[in-house]
């Protein structure tokens, strides 16, 4: 177990720590199997006081995470913690954590009081959706879901997809383009409550072949209202602050989680194999061992960066961290397969889950073009370091 001289980070991780093993351990395959949200996890996050992690102190939480730069590391930790047993589970915090932290850097006091109350009253959580099919050939920005201005607010139309935590989000997050207005410009995020007409939500689209327990169904918009109070900002708000920027570590972070959670497999099971006395096999866990320490090491590093004023490193090392945490995890597999045997791909083993978790939720991130990105910079040329997630 890592210590930290900061105590606490030292009670998130033990509180993280406490849910993954009691909670999210015994209950990942069951909703692998059925496609269904880890609402044991959420329920056991709220009652520990981690869902309120990245709400303002004034809401009862504890104002953490990248975006305001105080204890950005304490969010990652439990996103790491949660990844070694389960990285569809991670995801969802994931996911309702970034969204806490958004919603704080641009609502107002009377906006904030109503989004957070559900999640500080009962649990609520807040979903996320930026994604639409055909979005990464058109560009991140490039929105076909629309709003059109009206006297009071905006209509939207369209489908969105990925919305992860929409299922039971009692808000949702949505972003849509802004009609008549440039993509950056018109770049327009708005908030949705559970059970708002005009929303649809499609849960049987969600049949993946691995972060099952992610759900993210498709989001159907017809003629959906949406008043001015329920408007982060207005049109360009996340485009200009670079929020997409600060969103890379949780990635990195859930991956690390992964590599750990194989490590612990293989370790556990090796001796009852009877292989933990070869010299192959030893010397791959050696390896493993220095590859995860580095990359955790890396994540670090960077999470504390955002609590500093050089915006543009912590970007930079963001990208970094992410970059590797996730190649170490995609090495990790085979690796863990080779030393384990194919037995261990028996589905009573969680091995199989672990694997295509991994597969899968690694394509969220173009390792080749952040790596481009990154040379870029080097070369002192201008980079978006949004564009990476």
């Amino acid at each position: 177990m890592y210590v930290f001289n900061n105590k606490f980070y030292n009670e998130v991780q033990e509180l993280a720590r406490d849910v993954a093993r009691n909670v999210v351990q015994p209950t990942a395959e069951k909703h692998d199997r059925n496609y269904s949200m880890p609402v044991e996890m959420l329920q056991a996050m709220h009652a520990n006081g981690l869902l309120k992690l990245c709400l303002p102190k004034e809401f009862g939480g504890q104002g953490t995470g990248v975006m305001p730069g105080v204890d950005p590391l304490a969010f990652l930790l439990v996103i790491e913690e949660i990844g070694r047993f389960d990285m569809a589970s991670s995801h969802c915090f994931q996911v309702h954590s970034h969204s806490a932290q958004m919603l704080a850097h641009g609502g107002t006091k009377e906006q904030l009081a109503r989004w957070y109350e559900p999640t500080v009253k009962d649990g609520g959580i807040i979903s996320w959706t930026g994604s639409e099919p055909g979005r990464t050939a058109r560009g991140m920005y490039n929105m076909v879901s629309e709003a059109k201005r009206t006297s009071n607010g905006y209509v939207l139309n369209g489908i969105k997809n990925y919305g992860t935590n929409a299922s039971i989000g009692t808000w949702n997050i949505i972003s849509v383009s802004t009609e008549g207005m440039d993509p950056l410009e018109g770049f327009l995020m708005v908030l949705v409550p559970k059970g708002a007409k005009g929303l649809t939500i499609d849960e049987a689209w969600w049949r993946p072949t691995g972060m099952r327990a992610a759900v993210s169904p498709k989001l159907i918009l017809e003629n959906l209202e949406v008043p001015d109070h329920d408007v982060l900002v207005g049109p360009g708000f996340y485009p200009k602050c670079q929020g997409g920027s600060r969103w890379h570590l949780g990635f990195g972070a859930n991956h690390l989680g992964a590599a750990q959670g194989l490590l612990d497999f293989a370790v556990e099971y090796l001796p009852k194999r009877g292989t933990a006395g070869s010299p192959h096999s030893q010397r791959v866990l050696g390896e493993m061992r220095m590859r995860i320490a580095s990359a955790r090491a890396l994540l670090y590093q960077a999470a504390e960066m955002w609590g500093g004023s050089n915006i543009r490193a912590a970007e930079e090392l963001s990208l970094m961290a992410k970059t590797v945490c996730i190649a170490t995890a995609e090495w990790m597999v085979n690796e863990t397969i080779r030393i384990v045997g194919t037995t261990a791909l028996l589905n009573t083993f969680p091995l199989p889950r672990m694997i295509r978790d991994i597969h899968v939720h690694s394509t969220h991130a173009n390792l080749d073009n952040t790596s481009q990105t990154l040379g870029k910079a080097l070369l002192g040329m201008t980079i978006d370091t949004t564009q990476q997630q």
